[in-house]
């Protein structure tokens, strides 16, 4: 398959396929070319393909994921340890987010018990923020 029929599939853009093999996250080695010059990727670079983009909707970075996909083999339990780490992150974001919402509810209904419509905001909710 050349590099556009590749992306279609996958539903990402051409230069995220290259992108990825200059980083070294797909063997090139692998990639065959054309007489022409085009790239000719096979079954197995879908597949690692689709490993990346998965990988990446991890949340894992892309130096993370080459550790993962290197040529010594990672196993399960590395996997396991990355995911673990993506999920303590989300859950860092989630308290973060959580805090944020709260104290925009106070603020807001600090700022509709102090102000009145003809009220400049500035001066209505100063105080309670």
């Amino acid at each position: 398959m050349r590099i556009g029929e590749v992306s279609k599939i996958l539903g990402i853009n051409n230069s995220a396929i290259r992108f990825y093999e200059r980083h070294g996250l797909i063997n090139s080695s692998n990639i065959t070319r054309a007489e022409n010059g085009y790239r000719i990727y096979g079954q197995r670079d879908l597949e690692e393909l689709r490993l990346i983009i998965r990988f990446k909707e991890f949340g894992l970075e892309l130096k993370e994921i080459k550790r993962l996909l290197g040529e010594e083999s990672k196993s399960c339990g590395d996997l396991v340890s990355s995911l673990d780490e993506q999920l303590e992150k989300c859950r860092q974001m989630e308290r973060l987010i959580k805090d944020r919402m709260s104290s925009l509810m106070a603020a807001k209904n600090s700022c509709k018990s102090l102000c009145k419509p003809t009220v400049e905001a500035k001066k209505c909710c100063a105080s309670s923020i």
